[in-house]
């Protein structure tokens, strides 16, 4: 591509045959074609890659990937932004997919605005099961994220999230030390450096049931909560404040996730 594509979009992936051809298939069926994307494989031992490979015509040059072993999910996630040429960088994981025409709207909302600094643009996402049925769908606001921030969550569907690649030239990528919430780490940190975030009110994507951030486990999570604590609330008064309301919340969070499942 001879001239910087509007957006580039990543998938990370690993072992993901089951799952990646649909995510691939979401992004090659956009009319939009001003977009290159970017698949980082973690040296899956399934039949991944060869799907990948399958589909790399299709895309008339726009597709590239590497596939080499990686130090967990946020690891791949740099190496996906650090590929990138867009002026936008959408992360869509290899158990997602777009909505149609998803590019071409996005084009459009950002074309209608003259933005001195390129700010974050978050979409709604539908959360569907694993035979594609809607659960539920989140729709971020500013108030949404404000109240998020105060209380240590992501408060947007990193899914349905695009950050500008000069925005993760200012602050850095992600902080590999984290296993499950290095999404959040890095939207509060820039949260609090005063970047820009503007919502459209239309769905963009798809989450399916059953990826690393809905695994809702207390131990897995308190590593990387511990680890977030330290960065931001260095009072150890401070710190136990948000870790209790942390930890009320995840098991409120916890306790409706069983009573909903219990009533389907």
């Amino acid at each position: 591509m001879n001239k910087t594509p509007e957006f580039s979009i990543v998938t990370v992936c690993f072992n993901s045959e089951k799952t990646i051809e649909t995510t691939i298939k979401s992004v090659l069926q956009q009319k939009f074609k001003d977009y290159e994307y970017i698949i980082v494989d973690g040296a899956s031992k399934d039949g991944t890659m060869a799907i990948v490979k399958e589909y790399e015509e299709k895309f008339d040059g726009r597709l590239k990937y590497i596939s080499e072993p990686d130090k967990g999910i946020y690891d791949a996630f740099n190496k996906g932004v650090r590929m990138s040429q867009g002026k936008y960088v959408w992360i869509v994981n290899s158990d997602d997919y777009i909505e149609p025409n998803a590019l071409q709207k996005l084009s459009n909302f950002i074309e209608s605005h003259s933005w001195d600094i390129l700010p974050v643009i978050s979409g709604g996402m539908n959360f569907v099961s694993q035979t594609g049925k809607i659960i539920s769908t989140s729709m971020p606001t500013g108030k949404g994220l404000e109240r998020a921030y105060k209380n240590d969550y992501i408060g947007i569907p990193h899914p349905a999230t695009l950050v500008p690649k000069e925005m993760y030239d200012r602050h850095g990528t992600f902080d590999t030390y984290y296993k499950i919430i290095g999404d959040n780490d890095w939207f509060h940190r820039v949260y609090a450096a005063g970047e820009k975030f503007e919502f459209v009110d239309f769905v963009i994507t798809n989450m399916s049931d059953g990826g690393i951030s809905n695994l809702f486990i207390y131990r897995k999570s308190l590593r990387d909560r511990m680890h977030f604590l330290k960065k931001y609330y260095p009072n150890p008064i401070t710190r136990f404040i948000h870790w209790a309301k942390w930890t009320k919340s995840f098991y409120i969070q916890k306790y409706q996730n069983k009573k909903n499942k219990n009533e389907k």
